[in-house]
């Protein structure tokens, strides 16, 4: 019986991608793909059927909300932490990194931030993993009600799933824009393809799945990336010399950049203040990422996986030096004057259209669909901690009877929301299409910068065990308005995270300490 719905789950996974391949690559236009074969189109669709087929093979077959949202805790740290790097880097860092260096003002400035990435991890291991082990929870929302409240953390899971949505239609409009260079189809079309595949997935398994599949993704990543770098020296006349000199002429190796200026994008001081306060968000706060922490044996197990998690700052220097690499080669080998304003428009197309044109049949084929399945196991990650955030959290307060409710029937109606949020993030990736003049790394880092910046502040003051509602929504409407304030000037956007955080730290407190003066106020009154 098992083994027929394994089966079935497979020939519908299979016809889907057969049909939607086959489509695609009837129809093609001059400015997508014309190098993108048929022995590129057998390893793509071969790819995404085996990483299918692994993702039922390897699923916890425990059943209940244990199993489906944190794996039964039985997952082993390193594949834990392969899966935090899969999810940190993903579609976006890989086409979007390059794309940087290589646009017309592009250079290596970016590398600053990864030393805020590394201290954020740090950070996070040592102020409050050991405390969410502690309480034994699902999400850090749970941390939060346990010690500020019900209301504060129905608050703080508002701002995630708005955080979370914003962010995560970036990153399936990045892995769009990568289909529709190999096809040439429309962005909204390959959107639609993207977000079936990914609820599909989440469909199949809960986070075990996830993170098995993150692994292996992360490892073929890796592999493409290194490869993609040496082709690319070894297709310049001179090889890794003659490209640090283009690169030089072309001012791409800048890396420092001690200006005070808080309207830069990528400054030394941003890396080490502003990515800190981000990088420890996207650990401690943002569910998305949490969840894997929260899926290891024990506390010793999740701090391994964390601190070794560092090492994926690694792929984006990997990434930068392939931009590097990509400004070389087409100095050398112009684009015509169509794909150059194609391009030009589009900043984020240009790795992926190098992996197509110019890598090796079957190679490039490989990395693409690396590519495809990272970005989709990304988001059924995400369509997996939104759809236990809403309904564990929300859906809970809404409806109380979720609680006494049978766990496999609460476990199918998780599912439906996986499709009800796939729904939204493919409308909301649409929306940001017409948005992409900063390119995806800023967009990506912008949209979640509102809701986050909050949230860091309360996972703070939770830890402190102060904080009443009024006071902390108080604290975050202020703090929406300065970050508002701070975008309308264009200060840089990494800013808004730290800033944020203080903001309704400050103000909560403040109130904290009113109240507790109101309060003796009135003890004292009361005695007399």
């Amino acid at each position: 019986m098992k083994f027929k719905k394994v089966k079935r789950k497979t020939i519908t996974v299979s016809l889907l991608l057969f049909f939607s391949m086959s489509l695609f690559a009837l129809n093609q236009e001059e400015v997508a793909s014309s190098g993108f074969s048929t022995l590129n189109w057998i390893i793509l669709i071969v790819f995404l059927l085996g990483t299918t087929v692994i993702g039922e093979l390897v699923k916890n077959k425990d059943k209940g909300l244990d199993a489906f949202f944190k794996g039964g805790q039985n997952l082993p740290w390193w594949a834990v932490s392969l899966s935090l790097i899969a999810t940190k880097t993903s579609v976006a860092t890989f086409i979007a990194v390059p794309a940087f260096v290589f646009s017309l003002n592009g250079d290596l400035t970016y590398l600053q931030m990864t030393i805020g990435f590394a201290l954020g991890n740090i950070l996070f291991v040592y102020v409050l993993l050991k405390e969410y082990y502690d309480e034994n929870i699902y999400s850090p929302y749970d941390f939060i009600q346990k010690r500020l409240g019900i209301k504060i953390s129905q608050l703080s899971r508002t701002f995630f799933m708005v955080g979370a949505t914003m962010s995560q239609g970036v990153r399936l409009l990045g892995t769009a824009l990568v289909l529709s260079v190999i096809t040439g189809q429309s962005t909204v079309v390959c959107i639609l393809i993207i977000a079936a595949f990914a609820v599909v997935w989440s469909y199949i398994g809960g986070i075990t799945t996830v993170v098995w599949t993150d692994a292996i993704q992360f490892m073929i990543f890796i592999f493409g990336a290194c490869f993609a770098l040496f082709y690319a020296v070894g297709d310049i006349p001179g090889g890794f010399g003659e490209m640090m000199v283009i690169a030089d002429e072309k001012a791409k190796l800048v890396l420092l950049d001690l200006s005070l200026d808080p309207h830069k994008t990528y400054t030394l001081w941003v890396g080490v203040l502003g990515c800190t306060f981000f990088e420890f968000g996207s650990n401690a706060v943002d569910q998305v990422v949490t969840q894997r922490a929260l899926c290891c044996k024990n506390l010793k197990e999740a701090r391994k996986a964390v601190a070794f998690s560092v090492i994926g700052v690694a792929t984006t220097w990997i990434m930068a030096f392939v931009g590097i690499g990509l400004v070389a080669y087409y100095d050398i080998n112009p684009l015509s004057e169509l794909l150059s304003n194609s391009i030009a428009q589009e900043p984020d197309r240009i790795f992926p259209y190098y992996v197509v044109n110019e890598l090796p049949n079957g190679i490039s084929g490989l990395i693409i669909a690396a590519m495809f399945a990272a970005g989709i196991s990304t988001l059924d990650s995400a369509l997996t901690a939104l759809s236990q955030t809403s309904v564990m959290g929300i859906g809970t307060l809404v409806f109380p009877k979720l609680k006494t409710m049978d766990e496999n029937k609460v476990v199918k109606i998780s599912k439906m929301a996986i499709i009800i949020w796939g729904v939204i993030l493919a409308v909301l990736a649409y929306g940001f299409s017409y948005f992409q003049d900063g390119g995806l790394l800023a967009l990506g880092f912008k949209v979640p910068g509102y809701a986050y910046g909050a949230l860091i502040g309360i996972a703070f003051l939770a830890l402190m065990r102060k904080g009443k509602f009024i006071g902390v929504l108080s604290g975050a409407f202020i703090a929406i308005l300065v970050i508002a304030w701070m975008h309308y000037e264009g200060i840089s956007f990494f800013w808004w995270f730290p800033v944020g955080a203080v903001v309704v730290m400050a103000v909560t407190l403040l109130h904290w300490n009113i109240a507790g003066k109101n309060k003796k106020l009135n003890l004292q009154k009361g005695d007399a």
